[in-house]
């Protein structure tokens, strides 16, 4: 089985990826996704000038979009979804072939490592299991992996309305899990280390009820359910009261928030932007 490791980045961000690629192996290719905002970041570096890596540039921002980009580049049997500020080893590749080739699934979701000794990067389930739904698990974006063939013939893609990049900073790994649970594929996650990143997530960074954190939410569910979204967000906020008084959140701009959110996906519905 063929693995196309597809990384994402922007500007400068390119410089960083000879940290990221292995010595060549065979079956493994990096397919890099290169945004740009201004032409002087379009020089390749030399060490990213290999027979195992592809590189396309395009012009702007979102990082979602870069994803699909790199999506429709790939021709291996096994995606792997990376930024590029991450390590891999080659025991983490034998053990994303080792699973598929061992499991009959659509899409395998893993484990982040931080360091060695340290605590694991966030919750994660003991035992491997079926994703039924994205309250059962939330996977980060680089803990996913998937058949190339399974995603492309039931038209899985990222929401490019979601993501860094987008007005919409977050959601978007949440929303291709779903959409593949959606399309009947066979989702799991499997307790099994196959990449290290030490820092945390971006979206992390921001408190519990900073604003854009609200609007995804509030973009989500309307993504997810429609208008009735509408009717779910006073009694939500009813009753967070509580605790959006204790974190010192307005209850009314947490709604206005959440509002914007909803009124954000009706008046943008196609998903790339």
């Amino acid at each position: 089985m063929t693995i196309n490791v597809l990384i994402s980045t922007i500007d400068q961000g390119i410089e960083k990826i000879k940290d990221v690629l292995l010595p060549f192996r065979p079956d493994v290719k990096y397919i890099i996704s290169h945004q740009f905002r201004h032409e002087k970041f379009l020089s390749i570096p030399l060490e990213l000038i290999r027979d195992d890596v592809q590189i396309s540039q395009i012009p702007g921002q979102g990082l979602t979009r870069s994803r699909n980009n790199a999506i429709k580049l790939a021709t291996g049997e096994i995606c792997v979804i990376a930024d590029d500020d991450v390590k891999y080893t080659n025991e983490y590749f034998d053990t994303i072939i080792d699973t598929y080739k061992h499991n009959s699934i659509d899409v395998a979701c893993f484990k982040i490592c931080k360091v060695v000794g340290a605590d694991d990067y966030k919750f994660y389930p003991p035992k491997a299991c079926q994703i039924k739904s994205i309250h059962q698990h939330s996977a980060s974006s680089i803990e996913i992996t998937f058949n190339l063939r399974a995603i492309t013939e039931n038209n899985v893609f990222f929401d490019e309305r979601f993501g860094l990049g987008s007005w919409l900073n977050g959601g978007g790994e949440i929303l291709f899990i779903n959409d593949a649970i959606a399309a009947g594929l066979n989702v799991w996650y499997f307790p099994e280390y196959i990449v290290k990143h030490p820092h945390e997530c971006t979206i992390t960074k921001f408190g519990k009820y900073h604003k854009r954190k609200i609007r995804v939410t509030g973009a989500m569910d309307m993504r997810l359910h429609g208008t009735i979204a509408f009717l779910k967000t006073l009694p939500r906020t009813i009753k967070l009261f509580p605790d959006l008084i204790k974190n010192r959140k307005n209850p009314i701009t947490y709604l206005y928030q959440t509002f914007e959110g909803n009124i954000y996906i009706l008046k943008n519905k196609n998903r790339n932007k």
